[in-house]
């Protein structure tokens, strides 16, 4: 029996190919810096995970060895995997092996990607394709799970930039949402992290297919030098191949349908329509592909209503970048008009708080409080946990919103929450790091 060790499985995207694997029938391992939810699901499933990272879990009998990407080259375990010679591989490389034989879409960009993984999924679930699936979050419709194993030669993955991950694979569509500068403590700038982007998709073939954002100047600049199936949506030119308004649908000019859907915000309708023309290129039917899209009610950790606390609305998200921020708060009004917000945020990285300083100290006008936990390190440089601070961050949020603090303890958020209840309507609890564990400690 093959027998795989995965280092670092608690990962969104490890855990997704270390179960897809366990499924069929490999004997999966694995081990993390900590313990979580996902990781406890795994566990129930008959996978063996140790919490700490220990040379002693890598035996010669070990077939393979998958890291993430985060973890260091000086890791104890991928140091003895390659001591005894035994293949080591990243989660990229170990997706390419996986997909050698299936047709792959890959999802990109900036913000969306797990959303339009989601939709797409849907598409080709509603047009019974039973695709194989990897997304950066959990779904009901996928059991609570962040993967989904299907008998259908489609494999849709949501495709991360960092390092240049997404170049091992070998997409035969690409869906491209967004463009900004991001992952910055690896791109030199703006315009390499745009070259990753055009080296991507110089991959997919003749016959295959991108469909991007035709209102996204970063975008066109991408692939405009691309000779293949370029297939453009739109919420501001209706000349483009596909355009919405409101809630219409139009396909070269002419209205073809109407979306509905439980989630709010434009993007999000934006994010839908990447997932029907996924569908149309591969021949569902429109109709049948909506409804299903009338069913989703989102992703873990995307615009996700946990509960209530002293009649507070609690809502967990990933929103982690500048534009993201702006555009949850807004739709945020776009549902609940006239909502008081207050918005609890956790950033991600301190080189991503540095870069984007400015940016998010003018991300929360639709917030009437902002509350600053900490900043979750991870891939952080000493350099970088001294250029900035969590005080820094706060005292630049001042000079926007004034009702903007530095609360570092649960408690201290929990009795913020209940002194100021009368006049708060919604509490977000956002970022990308550990900051979701508020909502459980609040609701507990």
């Amino acid at each position: 029996m093959t027998k795989i060790h995965c280092i670092g499985i608690g990962g969104i995207g490890l855990s997704g190919i270390a179960q897809i694997l366990y499924d069929k029938g490999a004997e999966v391992t694995g081990s993390d810096i900590e313990d979580s939810p996902l990781i406890e699901s795994m566990r129930k499933k008959g996978i063996e995970i140790s919490i700490g990272h220990d040379s002693a879990l890598i035996t010669s009998n070990i077939t393979k060895v998958i890291y993430s990407s985060a973890v260091p080259h000086d890791n104890a375990e991928l140091l003895k995997a390659k001591e005894l010679e035994i293949p080591t591989i990243t989660f990229s490389e170990a997706v390419k092996e996986f997909t050698q034989n299936l047709y792959t879409i890959a999802i990109c960009g900036t913000h969306g990607k797990t959303t339009v993984t989601a939709f797409s999924a849907l598409a080709l679930i509603a047009g019974e394709k039973d695709p194989t699936v990897i997304i950066g979050s959990t779904l009901k419709e996928f059991n609570n799970s962040n993967y989904r194993v299907g008998k259908g030669k489609y494999f849709i993955v949501e495709a991360c930039e960092y390092k240049r991950n997404f170049l091992h694979y070998d997409p035969s569509v690409v869906i491209i949402t967004n463009i900004e500068a991001e992952h910055l403590d690896y791109f030199k700038d703006l315009e390499d992290y745009k070259d990753a982007y055009r080296e991507f998709i110089n991959k997919v073939p003749e016959d295959g297919f991108i469909i991007a954002n035709g209102d996204d100047e970063e975008v066109l600049d991408v692939i405009k030098s691309f000779k293949g199936n370029v297939i453009l949506f739109s919420t501001k030119q209706p000349n483009t191949d596909w355009y919405i308004e409101g809630n219409e649908i139009f396909k070269a000019g002419e209205k073809v349908s109407k979306l509905e859907l439980k989630i709010p915000g434009e993007f999000n309708k934006q994010n839908a329509l990447c997932g029907l023309i996924l569908g149309q290129i591969l021949n569902i039917d429109r109709e049948a592909i909506l409804d299903k899209f009338k069913e989703y009610s989102g992703s873990w950790r995307r615009f996700e209503e946990i509960g209530e606390f002293y009649g507070i609305k609690l809502i967990s998200d990933y929103a982690h970048h500048p534009t993201a921020i702006i555009k949850t708060l807004h739709a945020t009004h776009e549902k609940y008009p006239d909502s008081r917000i207050c918005c609890i945020f956790q950033p991600h990285q301190y080189n991503r708080t540095k870069h984007f300083l400015p940016e998010f100290a003018a991300s929360f006008k639709e917030a009437k409080y902002v509350i600053i936990p900490s900043i979750y390190k991870v891939r952080d440089s000493k350099e970088d946990t001294d250029a900035i601070s969590v005080e820094d961050l706060v005292n630049e949020l001042k000079k926007h919103k004034e009702n903007s603090f530095y609360l570092p303890e649960y408690e201290q958020i929990r009795d913020f929450l209940k002194k100021h209840r009368d006049d708060i309507d919604i509490t977000f609890i956002m970022g990308a790091g550990d900051i979701w564990t508020l909502g459980e400690f609040l609701l507990r």
